[in-house]
């Protein structure tokens, strides 16, 4: 960690002192590069970082693998939680079901999934920790397609993949998987997903 009495500012070399109330962090493309005092700020860059101040997490930054300052939005996940769910035990026709509690993200599969879900996710953390859980249940992959269904009576903060919706309510397979969720699902659960997942939700949502 860098001390704050090695901390000077790029423009008029002042050093700080104390807390640094005001001095901001230059980033290039990520990278930690330097610093400003609030002095030599101009009008275009304190409004900017008065932007990343109202809509990033300060407190859960990490460096990723390649040294980059990586910040999550406020009331994204920062973490992941998996296991599994009454509402499961109770209907078969469940593969998974996904729900945010900031920063948590839970994730509940049982041994009925298909193995293939944790593709759904971008983030490569989340992916791990569900193939971990799937692979401990000993869910196997599958063969259905997914598709995706906006329900106005589903939890915003929640997504439920069912296997299919006439499966579930003791009809004939249609050999689809389905995606159910809000037309006012919680967007950070949207940022979770790889982006053709995610793309297909948001595109499922826009005809409602």
């Amino acid at each position: 960690m860098e001390q704050a009495t090695d901390i000077v500012c790029d423009r008029c070399k002042r050093p700080l002192h104390g807390e640094g109330g005001g001095w901001n962090v230059v980033l290039d493309k990520g990278y930690a590069s330097g610093h400003l005092c609030p002095d030599c700020q101009t009008a275009e860059e304190n409004a900017e970082a008065e932007v990343h101040q109202a809509t990033l997490d300060y407190s859960a930054g990490r460096v990723d693998e390649d040294g980059r300052v990586r910040w999550p939005v406020k009331g994204g996940c920062h973490s992941i939680s998996v296991g599994g769910h009454g509402a499961m035990r109770e209907n078969k026709a469940i593969h998974m079901l996904i729900s945010v509690d900031p920063p948590v993200l839970r994730v509940a599969v049982g041994p009925q999934s298909d193995a293939r879900l944790s593709k759904l996710f971008g983030n490569e953390t989340c992916k791990k920790a569900v193939q971990e859980e799937m692979s401990r249940k000993g869910a196997q992959p599958g063969t259905r397609d997914l598709a995706y269904l906006v329900d106005s009576d589903m939890d915003s903060a929640g997504v439920w993949v069912v296997e299919d919706q006439e499966m579930a309510v003791g009809g004939v397979g249609s050999h689809k998987l389905l995606v159910i969720y809000s037309p006012d699902v919680d967007p950070h659960i949207l940022e979770v997903f790889a982006p053709e997942y995610a793309d297909s939700m948001r595109e499922a949502i826009h005809p409602q």
